[in-house]
């Protein structure tokens, strides 16, 4: 094998290899989170007791998230409020901040909390009610 082709397949190889990382940037996301940590907590602070702490949630999914309340594709007061202010680069930047944090060691017992899906925050007997079961 040529060593330029070699090289080319190494790089190939470790790209695929690595692990996936948001686009946004930590650092200026704790910043910019100023406003989040009061309800969604930070990695002192577990944040209001009834909302849905976001620390270790992955990122992507979070930026998907926030940009449904921006454009009011989901509706709730104050997270449509809070995330209209915000830039793309600024939902990206805090996304990672919060995926930078680990898992929140003690939430609270209105989240079930199974992963990052779509029913993520909404307590199990709301989520009956809502697929009419």
């Amino acid at each position: 094998m040529k060593p330029l082709t070699l090289v080319l397949t190494v790089a190939a190889l470790a790209a695929l290899a690595a692990p996936a990382f948001a686009a946004g940037d930590a650092v200026a996301g704790k910043q910019k989170a100023a406003l989040c940590v009061a309800c969604h907590g930070n990695d002192s602070f577990g944040g209001i007791f009834y909302t849905l702490q976001l620390g270790g949630r992955n990122a992507d999914k979070l930026t998907v998230k926030t940009n449904k309340y921006r454009s009011g594709k989901i509706l709730h007061p104050m997270m449509n409020l809070a995330a209209i202010t915000l830039s793309d680069k600024d939902v990206e930047d805090i996304s990672a901040y919060y995926q930078s944090l680990g898992k929140p060691a003690v939430t609270s017992p209105l989240f079930q909390v199974k992963g990052d899906d779509d029913t993520f925050g909404i307590p199990p007997v709301t989520q009956s009610y809502i697929n009419g079961k």
